[in-house]
């Protein structure tokens, strides 16, 4: 068998038959499995797994287990994929037709390949939303000569970082050293702790610049993600962990290098705290947010030096916080909420 698109599943009743649909429809004629992984859902996503299972028992598998994360859920679908290829789908997301046909041509094409990258579209509102940037405009073949340029993008931002715009090796993805059942409780960054090790076990990477794969962004579950009781689950100093670690394979164990990944993991730390304050219900929960010790998110270098790529407002915010003074930082806040009613209100006058 050639594919195995693993999808974890998690009360996603709603998005669920969109997922699968998109799978059975593909427009690839030759063989793959779809591995529907149920990670103890509490609404009727297993039931939905169950029923595609039962009406096409040669294409799909339905695993059930307890609920252990997406890190568990990926790890059932690994461990049970028989194609030679696997991709991954969120099942609250879906792919176009014609993703395994694409997938394919590449593969026959340049038939050494470990791993194919392709492009998404982002889906909001029933719409489509081109993704604005690229790897590149067309074919890029990625090699021992230039896949630092890949390493480079891991470390500074997000454009390889996502296991569904990935085909993989099977082989390469069951050979990954990591144990990753200490990570099961985490539930950000999981995506670019795995491609750390993928990235450099692939010896021949394609990348083709098809929006093959449709993310839908959720605005429903943000309430629930950044309460403050969640906020330990998303400390990600694992992977910063990982990345330094394999500086060093990658030939990029550099000052240069570690100043570009200590300001990124500065960065995304105050984007988080940012988020969180933002999405803060009440005064309790502002408070909390703004007392935890947020150092505690970052590789030490990165607490006590000024990355040249860090953003100077979060610097300015990250002292505030650890010098508990509060106010400049809730002020602007408050400035930045009177900012938006003003322009909310503008949009609606102009539009009358």
């Amino acid at each position: 068998m050639k594919y195995s698109i693993l999808v974890p599943v998690y009360n996603v009743e709603k998005y669920l038959e969109q997922c699968v649909d998109s799978l059975l429809s593909q427009t690839f004629k030759g063989e793959y499995e779809i591995i529907l992984v149920d990670d103890g859902s509490t609404d009727s996503s297993g039931l939905i797994c169950d029923k595609y299972a039962e009406k096409n028992p040669q294409k799909i598998k339905a695993i059930h287990k307890k609920n252990e994360g997406l890190v568990s859920a990926r790890e059932w679908g690994i461990k049970n994929a028989d194609g030679n290829f696997c991709l991954f789908v969120d099942s609250d997301d879906f792919a176009e037709e014609n993703l395994l046909e694409c997938v394919d041509l590449c593969i026959k094409k340049h038939p050494d390949a470990d791993m194919v990258i392709y492009s998404f579209e982002y889906f909001e509102n029933s719409i489509k939303k081109p993704r604005p940037v690229i790897i590149s405009d067309g074919e890029k073949v990625f090699g021992s000569d230039n896949k630092k340029e890949l390493y480079d993008m891991l470390i500074v931002g997000n454009l390889v970082t996502a296991l569904w715009i990935k085909a993989v090796k099977t082989e390469i993805l069951k050979n990954d050293p990591a144990d990753y059942t200490a990570y099961y409780d985490k539930n950000m960054a999981e995506d670019m702790f795995r491609s750390v090790h993928l990235l450099t076990a692939a010896e021949k990477i394609i990348y083709i610049n098809e929006p093959l794969y449709n993310y839908r962004t959720n605005n429903e579950s943000i309430s629930k993600s950044f309460s403050p009781d969640t906020i330990p689950k998303k400390n990600i100093l694992y992977v910063y962990d990982r990345i330094r670690e394999y500086l060093p394979v990658w030939g990029m164990d550099t000052a240069e290098v570690i100043d570009k990944l200590n300001s990124r993991w500065f960065n995304e730390t105050m984007t988080t705290f940012s988020n969180y304050y933002k999405n803060a219900k009440t005064k309790r929960e502002k408070r909390q947010i703004l007392e935890f010790d947020w150092k505690t998110m970052l590789p030490m270098q990165a607490v006590y030096e000024k990355g040249s790529q860090e953003s100077k407002l979060f610097r300015k915010w990250f002292e505030c916080l650890e010098n508990k003074k509060y106010f400049p930082v809730k002020l602007f806040f408050f400035k930045e909420k009177i900012r938006k009613l003003f322009k909310k209100i503008r949009s609606k006058v102009k539009g009358k």
